[in-house]
């Protein structure tokens, strides 16, 4: 959950993997040095450089546990189950009832598909276990579970794990993936409540928390519960995340660009910080300071296309049209892909009064997604401000084959009327006012002249005594 950045690491550890990887080290390191050098490199995932440094120092200790364990580990870790398995029983013979290794080789029988010996193994530990010991037991004991796909049954192991520890940050990490797939989150959430009653600083519990009411929808109380993670530990920086994340999905957006701008202070400035700072700031409409966040953000990330196309829209909201082309065109060259960046600069080019651009726009968003009933009604729209209902009743024609929506009814109808074909449009009018009625307002949205013309309004007339 906090992850050991490179920055915080003692400055002694890269004279230490400086000597390592000069092959220098050729004298007796002490312990705790040997098990810096492992964690290092699992932090960076170096995991096969971790593994060396773990062979070197069991070599170096080979009657410490300590080292076989570790090498067991990083196997485990590596899906190199059978090797971890001879480690652990040569560890064994020095140590026989070491209960670290013992519940390591039970591990290893469980992920090698061995469950019954495994469950069985850490059956036979269970007497001897104190209460922290035990919660171990039981998180390896809940892998079977996982291993089984016994959804439900892993989920309750995980909470009896975690109720003998609550300082158990694997098994409530376990917990909190667990709780998503069997959808457990009433339960969870009593859970977590029991681990605040008995330790209200408890940071990691309250961001579990925080998340499990977001999946309901608490909204509320989720942000409550991030609020009290990041006051309980001022560095845990994905709390302060989560916490201005749901803040801006929810519309409370100077809530969060405030957050934002405390983690900027607090844990420095990123690209994706500054994104979301400036994507804050264009919900805002200060567009000028917005594209000056996003500019940042771009210098640090230049081929970040999402980045790029966030500027555009604040050229566009700034009806700097010339502008917004200009990068909307960048950011599709970045990704040509996104149906979203062509309605964008269609509707840029439109304003510019570049026409064959925008229409261009508009086919190449309807080619990359065809069941996207907004570009169909958009593509329409366009050609009816161009003066061409027939090529829109042909394009609408088309789209009803493919898309449904209750404005393409009506807006099929406005261009009958718009090509002179009134008795048909007069038909599909009363057709579409059967289907939904509730919707015929997009009918004037169209074509606002039939407001005032005779038989549509009678039409609408006998549609509304039907329906009520």
């Amino acid at each position: 959950m906090h992850r050991r950045k490179k920055d915080n690491w003692d400055a002694r550890i890269f004279d230490l993997v400086a000597a390592f990887e000069a092959d220098s080290i050729n004298t007796f390191l002490d312990p705790e040095s040997y098990h810096d050098l492992i964690d290092f490199y699992h932090a960076e995932e170096q995991f096969d450089k971790a593994l060396r440094v773990a062979q070197l120092a069991g070599d170096q200790y080979r009657f410490s546990t300590d080292f076989y364990g570790r090498q067991a580990q990083l196997l485990l870790y590596t899906n190199r189950a059978k090797e971890a398995k001879d480690i652990l029983e040569a560890g064994l013979t020095f140590t026989p009832g070491d209960f670290e290794l013992r519940l390591l080789l039970c591990e290893t029988y469980i992920h090698t598909g061995h469950i019954s010996i495994g469950l069985g193994l850490l059956e036979d530990l269970k007497p001897q276990a104190d209460q922290q010991e035990l919660s171990e037991l039981l998180l390896t004991e809940a892998s079977a579970y996982e291993k089984s796909a016994n959804y439900v049954q892993l989920f309750h192991t995980l909470c009896a794990a975690i109720r003998m520890d609550y300082t158990n940050e694997r098994a409530l990490e376990r917990l909190f993936l667990c709780t998503d797939i069997c959808r457990m989150h009433e339960e969870a959430i009593v859970l977590y409540q029991e681990i605040i009653d008995d330790n209200p600083y408890h940071s990691v519990a309250w961001y579990y928390l925080g998340h499990t009411h977001s999946y309901l929808r608490q909204i509320s109380e989720a942000l409550e519960a991030f609020e009290f993670s990041f006051l309980s530990e001022p560095s845990f920086e994905e709390a302060y995340l989560e916490f201005a994340e749901l803040n801006y999905e929810s519309g409370r957006v100077e809530n969060a660009l405030e957050t934002y701008q405390d983690i900027l202070e607090r844990f420095g400035s990123d690209s994706d910080l500054l994104f979301r700072m400036g994507s804050c700031l264009h919900q805002l409409g200060q567009h000028e300071s917005a594209r000056q966040k996003l500019e940042e953000a771009a210098r640090i990330e230049p081929h970040n296309d999402e980045v790029i196309f966030r500027i555009g829209q604040c050229y566009a909201a700034q009806e700097r049209w010339t502008s917004a082309i200009a990068v909307f065109n960048k950011a599709i060259r970045m990704r040509a892909d996104d149906e979203s960046y062509y309605l964008a600069l269609a509707e840029a080019a439109f304003e510019k009064e570049k026409f064959e651009l925008a229409e261009q726009a508009y086919n190449n968003a309807l080619d990359l997604a065809p069941d996207n009933s907004e570009i169909w009604l958009d593509l329409a729209w366009f050609m009816v401000e161009m003066l061409r209902p027939a090529d829109a009743l042909v394009l609408l024609s088309e789209a009803r084959d493919l898309v449904q929506h209750p404005e393409l009814a009506y807006a099929f109808v406005a261009c009958l009327f718009s090509t002179g074909r009134r008795q048909e449009g007069l038909a599909r009018l009363s057709d579409a006012l059967e289907d939904n009625f509730q919707a015929y307002p997009h009918l004037f949205e169209w074509h606002p002249l039939l407001r005032m013309d005779a038989d549509v309004n009678a039409l609408l007339h006998i549609h509304r005594k039907e329906v009520h």
